[in-house]
C-alpha cells in the first residue's frame, strides 16, 4: 500500500543528497552565451539568446555510476531565446515566413566523460508566449540602440510550458598532435523539439585531452591553457518544432506554419582558454526553418571563468 509519508521522506533524503553532491563538488566555472545575428547584420529568425550556466565536477556518483577515469560533471543553464520573422513591421501574417515565438527556460544536464567518448543527459523545460518576455526584451533593445525597425510580435505563439529530454553521444578521434576529428549525435524528445541530428567537427590547434578540454564544454581538472579553431557541419531530421508549428495538441496559437524536416547547418570559430577564463566566437549557418523562409546566420560570443 503506498505510504505517503514514505514518499515524502525519499524525496527528501534525494534533495539532501543532491545538496551534500554541491558540497563536495571542485573546479566549479560560470558561463555566459550572447548569440545575435547583428554580429552578421542580420535581424530574424534566431535573433538573439541569452544563456547563463553554471559546471561543475562531481566527486561522487551522481544518477549514474562513475568508474575510474570517468569525470561526471553537472550543467545548469537558465536562457532566454527570440525568434522572429524576416519582416517585423507588417500586422499582417500573410506577409510573416514565421511566427514570433519566446522561449524563457531552463535545463540541467548530467554528462559522463571518458577518455575518448563522453555521454550527455538533459531535462529542459520552460514557457513560451508573452510571458517569456522575449517580445518585450527584444523592443527595448530596438529602443535602446534606435533600430529603425520595431518588431510587431503579432500573433506570437502563445504561452505554453513544455519541456524536453535530450541525450547526446561524443565520441572523439586523435587526427594528430595537433588536431582531431569529433562525432556528436544528439536526440531530443519532447513537447517543444523533437529531432535527431548529427554533427562532425574538426579541432587544429593547442588541444587538451578529450576530459579537460573546452571541445564538449569539459572543466579543465588542471591549468592547461588551450588555443584552438574548428570547423563543423551536420544535419538535423525536425519532427515537432514547437515555436514554429505550435502545439501538437491542442492548441490556442493564432498563427503557425510547416517546419522544415531537413536542415542543415555549418559553423566555425576559435577557442582561447586561459588559467581562469574561457573565451569562444563561433559563427553558425543553417538552412531555412520553413518552406517560406531563407538560409539564417548569426553569430555567438561566450565568456566563462572558474569560481
Amino acid at each position: 500500500m503506498f505510504n505517503f509519508f514514505d514518499f515524502k521522506g525519499g524525496i527528501i533524503y534525494i534533495l539532501i543528497f543532491c545538496c551534500l553532491q554541491f558540497l563536495v563538488a571542485q573546479n566549479k566555472q560560470l558561463e555566459i552565451k550572447i548569440s545575435n545575428d547583428k554580429f552578421v547584420l542580420q535581424d530574424k529568425y534566431y535573433t538573439n539568446g541569452i544563456h547563463l550556466t553554471y559546471r561543475q565536477n562531481l566527486l561522487n556518483n551522481f544518477l549514474l555510476k562513475k568508474k575510474q577515469n570517468e569525470k561526471l560533471q553537472l550543467n545548469i543553464s537558465f536562457g532566454n531565446e527570440t525568434y522572429t520573422p524576416s519582416n517585423l513591421n507588417s500586422f499582417n501574417v500573410n506577409d510573416l515566413d514565421r511566427p514570433y515565438a519566446g522561449w524563457l527556460f531552463g535545463k540541467i544536464e548530467l554528462a559522463k566523460i571518458k577518455h575518448k567518448s563522453a555521454l550527455f543527459l538533459a531535462i529542459e523545460s520552460g514557457i513560451t508566449g508573452e510571458e517569456s518576455l522575449a517580445g518585450k526584451l527584444q523592443i527595448a533593445f530596438h529602443d535602446l540602440l534606435n533600430i529603425d525597425s520595431k518588431p510587431t510580435w503579432v500573433d506570437e505563439i502563445a504561452y505554453k510550458w513544455l519541456f524536453n529530454f535530450k541525450v547526446s553521444q561524443v565520441n572523439d578521434f586523435q587526427l594528430n598532435a595537433w588536431s582531431n576529428f569529433q562525432n556528436e549525435v544528439t536526440l531530443s524528445i519532447g513537447s517543444k523539439d523533437t529531432f535527431l541530428e548529427n554533427n562532425v567537427y574538426v579541432f587544429f590547434g593547442k588541444i587538451n585531452t578529450f576530459q579537460n578540454s573546452s571541445r564538449i564544454a569539459a572543466i579543465a581538472s588542471n591549468s592547461s591553457k588551450e588555443f584552438f579553431g574548428f570547423l563543423g557541419g551536420g544535419y538535423k531530421y525536425v519532427l515537432l518544432n514547437t515555436l514554429i508549428q505550435g502545439s501538437p495538441f491542442k492548441s490556442n496559437d493564432p498563427f503557425t506554419t510547416i517546419a522544415e524536416k531537413h536542415i542543415f547547418n555549418l559553423k566555425f570559430g576559435g577557442v582561447l582558454r586561459t588559467k581562469r577564463n574561457f573565451f569562444k566566437l563561433e559563427y553558425n549557418y543553417n538552412t531555412k526553418e520553413t518552406p517560406l523562409s531563407k538560409s539564417h546566420a548569426f553569430g555567438v560570443f561566450t565568456f566563462g571563468f572558474v569560481l
